[in-house]
């Protein structure tokens, strides 16, 4: 550190006169008090000095009697690293160099060295010596005979001055590795994620391209794109809070490095490690080059999923997840390198539909199905508009009398030049672009439409109307009052309405959400929860949101007969509700199996095929009013 640099009174005389070199001893020394013979010296040679006081600092005088030897003197002090910090050069020193010479030559040696001319006569002018100077502040002038306090005050001056001015250069130093190092830190922070370390989308980016414009220049290299998208991870967050979230992502990160390292198939430009970046969130890609194969990237893939398989210890918590990965290979086709993510990011949501925890390469098809992925997101809007959407509806009956006690209110879209296109193609792009706020609403005012019509023009109806209904949509500000408008507008009764709502609604519930729901209910608006049983079900969720009825998920029906612990999975969800004064509505009924078996086990209400499919209005009023249309429901009731 500069405060480590102690003061320096090294001092060098060059001059050719030893008379000279014993006065500046006189006045410099730091001996005892002078005596009587010595004052009267000091007064015949140019002053008294004042008695040494102890604190004075010693003085350590060097002598040459000549420029070359001074010059020597001052290159071997600056390489022991014991530089003088001022030199007295005379003018005058026949037969060698002169002071002016002197003077270059030493500057070349130690250009930090202070230097003070002491002469009486020169045989250069003083413009000729203030050019030697230049612009620097290391040259001073002391003209002969000197006066003692003279001498002393450019000694202590410039020593000082040498001493301020090296630990500034050090301070300099220190400030500028400082710069350096802190620059070099908000490089890395701004290629590198903060919470993983790993490189971003930036540098990701960055690297892409290069391997991306080398492969296409020598077509032997094979580059290939991994897509990762963790599995349910928002549910670590929402169950085990945020810092386990972050846990879980710096150990996904340290998973991924252990999966690719020592990989003998793959390299980055030529090295051996590939390029694994964390785009964001829970996203994550790899970049392969030096493949042998393309079918090494498979290989790769497969490896990171038996990775990322193994248990993590987060916060005392065994968590387990797996991930989707998509796979994108570099062929001449490709014309820009972020193509290539594009494609693996699509075969990445292929991974993910065709049942999470797998790796799947990209195709064509997958590409022409983004293609009409993005026209449906488009025309969506205008779908709105010219009232292309229609509302069916699928019966709910009693499995005790066999009545119709419901409707489920079920959008499809009727599209003028591709015909029906069914909910699972645009539903989940609604959600996607947040448009299903706007689509969501058109239903649920269709629907409750629907049902007043038929109540006032069939006397006694009594018939409820489901209606399902997002986490965006219960998450908006403006979704109950808007709700509550539709029930004025329509006319319908609060208690003929039932929304239908997941759990995932639930476990990301918002204050927002706690507050729509809690409203919908005051207003005597009934909430279903559906799907229950294939996401995080929890006793705690039910009890905590006060719902009114739930809906067991067409699979556990569907394997009811067949499977004896499905059955019994039932026949624990259905107590489960009926403890907690909760109704209970099965899904997907086929058989009369299934009716029979749901029956048995108390279950009060049912919906599926067996009673009918989801119809237009026209078809389901032809229901209502001849009920021998529906054979299941006179068996019941019979």
């Amino acid at each position: 550190m500069s405060t480590q640099i102690p003061n320096n009174y090294r001092v060098l005389i060059v001059d050719d006169n030893d008379a000279i070199h014993q006065d500046y001893r006189k006045i410099l020394g730091n001996g005892p008090s002078r005596d009587g013979l010595g004052l009267l010296e000091d007064a015949l040679f140019g002053g008294s000095p004042t008695p040494q006081s102890p604190s004075r600092p010693v003085i350590q005088i060097d002598s040459a009697m000549q420029g070359q030897e001074g010059c020597a003197m001052v290159r071997k002090a600056r390489e022991e690293n014991q530089p003088y910090a001022v030199a007295f050069v005379d003018m005058r020193m026949p037969p060698g160099w002169d002071g002016l010479q002197t003077i270059r030559e030493i500057w070349r040696a130690d250009p930090d060295l202070n230097i003070v001319i002491c002469t009486a006569f020169s045989d250069h002018s003083w413009s000729e010596i203030e050019a030697a100077a230049g612009d620097g502040d290391h040259l001073l002038v002391l003209k002969k005979p000197f006066e003692a306090i003279e001498v002393r005050r450019m000694v202590a001056t410039l020593t000082a001055k040498w001493t301020l001015s090296a630990r500034a250069k050090i301070k300099e130093s220190e400030l500028e590795e400082l710069v350096s190092k802190r620059t070099t830190e908000l490089h890395r922070a701004a290629m590198h994620d903060r919470l993983t370390g790993l490189p971003n989308r930036r540098l990701f980016n960055d690297r892409l391209t290069q391997a991306f414009e080398l492969s296409r220049r020598q077509p032997n290299i094979h580059l290939a794109i991994l897509f990762i998208d963790l599995d349910r991870f928002k549910w670590v967050n929402y169950s085990l809070g945020h810092e386990a979230g972050d846990l879980l992502l710096k150990g996904i990160g340290n998973r991924l490095a252990n999966a690719l390292r020592n990989c003998d198939s793959v390299g980055v430009n030529d090295s051996r490690d590939p390029v694994t970046a964390r785009l964001g969130g829970d996203e994550f890609c790899v970049l392969l080059t030096g493949m042998t194969s393309d079918s090494d990237a498979s290989l790769v893939a497969e490896r990171i999923l038996k990775e990322l398989a193994k248990p993590f210890d987060i916060l005392g918590h065994q968590v387990t997840t797996s991930a989707s990965i998509g796979i994108a290979v570099a062929s001449p086709d490709y014309q820009r390198a972020e193509d290539l993510v594009r494609d693996a990011d699509t075969a990445m949501y292929r991974a993910k539909a065709d049942g999470k925890g797998r790796s799947v390469p990209f195709d064509k098809t997958m590409h022409d199905q983004a293609v009409r992925r993005l026209m449906i997101e488009s025309e969506l809007h205008r779908a709105v508009e010219q009232n292309e959407l229609v509302t069916y509806f699928q019966p709910v009956v009693s499995l005790e009398t066999g009545q119709m006690t419901g409707a489920e209110a079920l959008v499809r879209w009727q599209h003028p030049e591709r015909g029906m296109i069914p909910p699972g193609e645009f539903i989940s792009i609604a959600e996607e672009t947040g448009y299903i706020n706007v689509l969501g609403l058109v239903v649920l005012e269709a629907a409750c439409r629907q049902l007043q019509d038929w109540k006032t023009r069939i006397p006694g109806l009594d018939l409820s109307i489901s209606v399902n209904v997002s986490s965006k949509q219960l998450a908006s500000r403006g979704f109950y009052p808007k709700v509550e408008f539709i029930l004025f507008k329509t006319g319908l009764d609060p208690k003929s309405l039932i929304l239908e709502i997941t759990e995932t609604v639930l476990v990301e519930a918002t204050e927002q959400t706690s507050r729509n729901l809690q409203q919908i209910r005051d207003k005597g608006i009934r909430v279903y929860l559906d799907d229950f049983g294939t996401g995080y079900s929890s006793l705690g969720l039910l009890n905590k949101f006060h719902l009114d009825g739930l809906k067991i998920d067409r699979s556990f029906v569907d394997e009811s007969t067949r499977v004896n612990h499905f059955a019994a999975i039932i026949q624990a969800i259905i107590g489960l509700a009926h403890s907690l004064g909760i109704e209970v509505v099965a899904e997907g009924v086929e058989t009369t199996g299934q009716m029979a078996l749901l029956q048995s086990l108390k279950c009060e209400k049912a919906q599926g095929y067996l009673f009918s499919c989801a119809v237009e209005a026209s078809a389901f009023e032809s229901l209502l009013m001849d009920k021998s249309k529906m054979p299941s429901i006179a068996k019941l009731a019979a």
